[in-house]
């Protein structure tokens, strides 16, 4: 009888994959059917061959984890068999692993604050000195090979991020940024803010934003620069041409807004990032809401920032994230900032006779589609539909003629004294009250941003307060200078400098980032909210953030449509889900204030995108089916 162990070898490919094989007269043996069991149950893309299999260095990683114990090994009767590269590479991840499972526990602060001071003074970092929470957060990413930060906006994520890469910078190594085209101008401006022009070792060089051709990319980094900024999308565009760079040249890579990324394997994006994640040499993500629909959005993020360790596993097994994070990430709160405390005001408007009855017929066929029929096992073409019934709930509740035409379109029957009593009742109470107030505010020489997550909502607003002057920026209003007055940049410079505008109103989507209104602007009105956390919570940062006198008030008005107990409203779903997944956060982030803190992260781009998950529609059919109970009264 055969008693030695079988051989499993594990190469590093030099595409940057793994693999295993084993010899072909091995393929009955107990392991190689477990090696293939975990591939196929966890749905790891590969490609398999007789007697070898092939996939990410990341998923080599996690099998090896998974499987490579010394108990396994020895019951399975194998032996992983590193060949090459590969040895090198499983060394490196086995002192990783130990290292973070060992940070995340007690984390080891090797530098004081007055070293830190001195190392930045002699990289040429001294136009800009760190605040305490900024050197605080700054000493425990340096303990870190990987760091998260979560802190709020005005934190400095950025010039902590900055600061970080000057101290950890080796000859030859760069740095890409991968952010929002909103976030792109921030990034641009801290080398000058933060920089001596004649720092040493081309300290003050600025970043290079690539947005061009393929052929742009290639030339801009071979041209001997060595700080970049691309975008999400133009980064799932250019896959080869930056998977080839951060094989060949070593490369901190920075998330911002690394919530982005939280469809992890099921999005573009996500699948690129943890498939290069093994390559540059230091990882960091920034964001402000790591998990904002579910515990499982970090999954991904914790994946890209610890290939192969298994932290996002454990979230998806019960983990609370808190307790799989430990010490390995900082977040500032808004309460360390000391910004003055934000005033909310939940403002509850009952329908009109016409958009009632619309709303009911709306109501009724959606119930009737998805109350007993819906679940995790649906269909993506089921939960399309539902989402968009969702949608248009959501519009009728605040612009019911638009939803009308919508409707029209497409083809859906109504009655017609229904459309009649629609079209006579014109603007809804909920936007007619929201009018009044901008314009009463108006009256008192005071300027307000209105918030709408519906492009056509945000042209009737502008429309019904054109003598008030107002600026409107949605997905469609292009980027571009701050001269140009059709622009985005263009509309919000003249908010802030036209006395005679009064009115700004946007889409969270679109305006919830890099935008800063808080210095003329310190009201804002929202005509709707989406079922998305980060919406809500990014586009409140644009008026309370960092900068606010201690005495300068901050008033947030949630209007929200009330329909009778036997029909229900969305906008009062809206509120416990948005309620739910902010808590959700606290726990994650320790922030007792996170529900009246206000956080800058991420967007989609179209509506009909917003991310409504199973348990929003179950809650908004609970809601309908008047199962649902009270409004929620605790404030968001």
């Amino acid at each position: 009888m055969d008693t030695k162990p079988t051989d499993v070898s594990i190469s590093y490919n030099a595409d940057g994959s793994g693999s295993f094989s084993i010899d072909a007269s091995r393929l009955d043996t107990p392991i190689w059917s477990r090696i293939q069991l975990a591939v196929r149950s966890k749905g790891i893309d590969h490609a398999f061959s007789v007697g070898t299999i092939q996939l990410s260095w990341p998923d080599t990683l996690s099998i090896v984890r998974e499987l490579g114990s010394r108990t396994n090994q020895k019951s399975l009767g194998f032996r992983f068999r590193p060949l090459g590269d590969a040895a090198g590479k499983l060394q490196d991840f086995a002192l990783q692993y130990k290292t973070t499972r060992t940070q995340r526990e007690s984390l080891k602060i090797d530098l004081s604050t007055d070293e830190i001071e001195s190392n930045l003074r002699d990289v040429g970092f001294t136009k800009r000195q760190l605040k305490e929470f900024q050197i605080r957060d700054l000493s425990h990413l340096l303990a870190l090979s990987n760091g998260a930060n979560f802190s709020v906006p005005g934190a400095g994520k950025t010039t902590v991020t900055f600061a970080l890469h000057m101290l950890t910078r080796q000859s030859g190594q760069d740095i890409i940024i991968v952010a929002p085209k909103a976030a792109t101008q921030a990034w641009r401006d801290v080398v000058s803010e933060c920089m001596d022009e004649d720092a040493p070792d081309q300290g003050s060089e600025q970043f290079t934003v690539l947005d061009g051709r393929d052929e742009d990319t290639i030339k801009a980094l071979n041209s001997g620069a060595t700080r970049f900024i691309i975008s999400y999308d133009l980064m799932i565009r250019q896959q080869g041409i930056l998977a080839k760079h951060f094989a060949t040249t070593p490369t901190h890579l920075v998330l911002d807004e690394s919530h982005r990324m939280k469809a992890g394997w099921q999005s573009q994006r996500g699948a690129f990032l943890l498939n290069i994640a093994n390559l540059p040499v230091r990882r960091d993500i920034l964001t402000g809401t790591p998990m904002p629909q579910h515990a499982t959005d970090i999954e991904s993020q914790l994946d890209f920032l610890w290939p192969g360790h298994g932290l996002g596993l454990e979230v998806i097994h019960g983990k609370t994230p808190r307790d799989v994070l430990g010490n390995l990430y900082v977040r500032t709160t808004k309460k360390e900032l000391q910004l003055p405390i934000v005033n909310r005001h939940f403002i509850d408007i009952s329908m009109d006779d016409g958009q009632l009855a619309l709303y009911s017929i709306v109501r009724n066929e959606f119930l009737r589609n998805y109350s007993n029929n819906l679940s995790q096992r649906s269909g993506d073409s089921e939960f399309l539909k539902a989402r968009r019934s969702v949608m248009r709930l959501l519009q009728l509740s605040v612009n019911p003629m638009l939803a009308l035409n919508a409707m029209a379109n497409d083809d859906v029957q109504i009655e017609s004294a229904v459309v009649d009593q629609v079209l006579e009742e014109g603007h809804s109470a909920k936007m007619k009250a929201v009018i009044d107030h901008a314009r009463k505010l108006a009256s008192e020489g005071k300027k307000c941003v209105i918030w709408s997550i519906f492009t056509d909502t945000i042209h009737s607003f502008a429309s019904a307060l054109a003598d008030l002057n107002p600026v409107f920026v949605h997905g469609g209003v292009k980027s571009g200078l701050d001269t140009d007055p059709e622009t985005r940049e263009g509309k919000i410079r003249r908010f802030h400098e036209d006395d005679k505008c009064f009115v700004f109103v946007a889409n969270p989507a679109a305006a919830g980032e890099g935008i800063s209104l808080h210095t003329v602007c310190h009201t804002a009105i929202y005509a709707d909210r989406s079922y998305v956390s980060t919406h809500y919570l990014q586009s409140i940062d644009r008026i309370h953030r960092l900068g606010l006198l201690p005495d300068q008030e901050t008033d947030i008005f949630v209007y929200r449509s009330k329909a009778p107990p036997q029909v229900g409203s969305i906008d009062f779903s809206v509120s416990r889900r948005l309620l739910e997944k902010i808590g959700n956060m606290q726990k994650l982030l320790d922030d007792p204030d996170l529900k009246e803190l206000i956080l800058d992260e991420e967007a989609a781009d179209d509506p009909i995108d917003y991310d409504v998950d199973l348990q929003d529609i179950i809650d908004l059919i609970g809601e309908l089916e008047g199962k649902a109970g009270q409004a929620p009264t605790e404030e968001l």
